[in-house]
């Protein structure tokens, strides 16, 4: 058998994940003294949702704004499943988190000298600040730019595949070094997972390649809680013009500032739904609405409904400079043409169950923005994805580093480190089994037809099934199937990450037996106070302990 090549690197805080909760993690740990590594499984800085995000930040900045009513809204948006430490946390280091962003270098969009506050659905008033370049980076350069002003260092494609422990607590972590073909052991005294969401588990997502859940299934084996599991976040996603699909229209569409929503037979068909709001409603809301649409046969020449930005001033339009030479590039011009889209996975509200300190019960592990829970509920409000990324990754980098600075953190024994790279030895050298991407695409079918914007018993037994005979017969036989590289290994750890955590979405949609936020059940459409409570997973001896407490008990 051979025996791959492997090296080992020493620090005192590791973060897994590169984009805005990563590094303003990292930063905040290097300014508290601590040594970090961030590793990031896709190029950096472009590899991560925050480097494609829109740039828009919420944050109680203006004087007419409060943090109260954006705590308010954030629980209301919701549907009162959040837990409300965190969103008061999120609430009221919002606009210092934001003015760090600034102070950075990332420049936001301003009028005589002011921000020029941007109004989304389900916020009570214009709070969001946008950033120039939107789409392109806006955001992320100015920590991208400190990072660097401080020497972080950041090593790119490098997946995590496993968490070292010692005694219960986490001490590092073992990963492909995808380019090079080698293991990279990780010896950290503080680990902090910052991987994103799970949208690729979907066909349709507006997500990046790599955003698989890795996060999730990695704090989940280590026994970390997970919770909230079956809100996925979808929300307009571009399937026409075919080069754009998988492209978020800017602003939701531009619902705010004059754009429209159509179905196949040209009426504008929030309108029925929502007579006074329209389409000026929750994501969750506009993708259920649309959604029925769909499957009732109003549908558009592509299998979704119209988007329309004709009634979007052009010098509106015009700022969104990334997604307009887009479509210049796919012969297309949306000042007048409509475009197509269909509800798309977006972002997951579900994730590690974490505290007030982004601690997640696990000695020696945080986690921070997308990949944990409890902030956003049943359903997230547009801008509230990168305050918490800021919010939660300081928390999470302060926190790390203090672990740092105690003489009790363990050290990952070498056969624990040898029983680790045993495990990606095997895989490495299995030369016949079952292909992974044919698994693969299985489960994102399986998950797209049964598990997405609306869902019936029926659909996630069926769905179930078929994750159950994958995890019995073909899960553990996996194999790459063709010539052998890291990359496709990474693939296949994607895999078996794209089956736990899609299993855990399955069993909690099937659980919860309302509807509600992101969940909706055709069988249960109504909203039950007697669920006005959380679904937690752990891990123990191999098996998934399920239980549910309120949010206020968090």
């Amino acid at each position: 058998m051979e025996k791959l090549n492997s090296r080992t690197v020493s620090t005192d805080v590791l973060v897994i994940g590169a984009g805005g909760a990563g590094i303003r993690a990292a930063i905040e740990a290097h300014n508290l003294g601590a040594k970090v590594l961030v590793v990031s499984k896709g190029d950096y800085p472009a590899g991560c949702i925050t480097a494609i995000a829109m740039g828009a930040i919420t944050a109680a900045i203006d004087s007419r704004d409060s943090r109260d009513t954006h705590y308010e809204d954030t629980l209301r948006g919701g549907h009162h499943l959040n837990n409300p430490k965190l969103v008061r946390l999120l609430a009221d280091l919002g606009p210092e988190r934001a003015l760090d962003v600034e102070r950075y270098g990332t420049q936001f969009d301003k009028m005589d000298g002011k921000f020029d506050y941007f109004s989304y659905p389900g916020h009570a008033l214009p709070r969001a600040i946008l950033a120039g370049d939107r789409y392109r980076g806006g955001f992320f350069r100015g920590i991208v730019r400190e990072a660097a002003r401080l020497g972080i260092e950041v090593i790119e494609h490098v997946m995590v595949v496993d968490l070292l422990r010692e005694g219960g607590a986490v001490c590092g972590a073992l990963a492909l070094e995808i380019d090079k073909g080698s293991l990279l052991v990780l010896q950290a005294k503080a680990v902090i997972i910052a991987t994103g969401g799970a949208g690729y588990l979907f066909s349709l997502t507006t997500n990046l390649p790599g955003i698989t859940g890795d996060g999730c299934a990695l704090a989940y084996e280590a026994g970390a809680r997970l919770s909230d599991m079956e809100f996925v976040q979808m929300r307009a996603c571009m399937i026409h013009p075919a080069p754009m699909r998988g492209t978020a229209p800017p602003a939701d569409g531009g619902v705010t500032i004059g754009g429209r929503f159509y179905n196949g037979l040209c009426e504008r068909y929030m309108k029925k739904y929502h007579p006074e709001k329209a389409e000026q409603v929750t994501r969750a809301e506009v993708a259920r609405c649309t959604q029925k649409e769909i499957l009732e046969g109003r549908s558009s020449p592509h299998g979704g409904v119209y988007g329309d930005f004709s009634g979007v001033p052009r010098e509106q339009l015009a700022k969104f400079k990334a997604f307009m030479q887009s479509c210049a590039a796919a012969n297309f011009d949306p000042a007048w043409q409509p475009y197509e889209w269909a509800p798309g996975a977006h972002y997951f509200m579900g994730g590690i169950v974490i505290n007030e300190r982004c601690e997640t019960g696990v000695p020696g592990l945080y986690a921070a923005g997308e990949a944990q829970s409890g902030t956003m509920g049943a359903n997230r409000l547009p801008g509230n994805a990168l305050t918490e990324t800021q919010v939660f990754g300081a928390i999470a980098g302060a926190q790390a580093a203090e672990r740092a600075r105690s003489a009790t953190a363990p050290v990952p024994a070498p056969q624990t480190i040898a029983g680790s790279v045993g495990k990606v030895d095997a895989l490495w050298n299995r030369d016949r089994g079952v292909d992974y991407r044919e698994v693969r695409r299985e489960i994102s079918e399986s998950l797209s037809r049964y598990a997405g914007v609306i869902r019936t018993e029926e659909g996630l037994r069926k769905a179930i099934g078929l994750m159950d005979e994958v995890g019995e017969k073909r899960i553990g036989s996996l194999c790459v199937a063709e010539a052998r590289s890291f990359r496709e290994l990474a693939g296949l750890f994607e895999t078996m990450n794209i089956f736990a955590v899609g299993r855990l979405i399955l069993q909690a949609a099937l659980l919860r037996t309302e509807s509600r936020g992101a969940h909706n059940r055709e069988d249960y459409p109504e909203t039950s106070e007697a669920w006005r409570k959380n679904i937690l997973f752990q891990r123990r001896e191999g098996k998934a302990v399920v239980v549910t407490r309120s949010p206020d008990e968090a």
